[in-house]
């Protein structure tokens, strides 16, 4: 992930979408920022959600 770009879907949404997952927001940063397959693909499923909800 471009860390420029982590922004892209509000902070109250993307931990609020985490929480309701039971996904630790720790971790999931952490992981995200080192390219973690998984945590990419979850963030990308959420970004396209926030996105399509217009």
């Amino acid at each position: 992930m471009l860390p420029d770009h982590i922004d892209e879907i509000p902070p109250e949404i993307l931990y609020g979408v985490l929480n309701a997952m039971n996904i630790d927001i720790g971790d999931f940063m952490y992981h995200l920022l080192n390219d973690k397959p998984k945590e990419i693909m979850i963030y990308a499923k959420i970004y396209c959600l926030y996105v399509i909800k217009d």
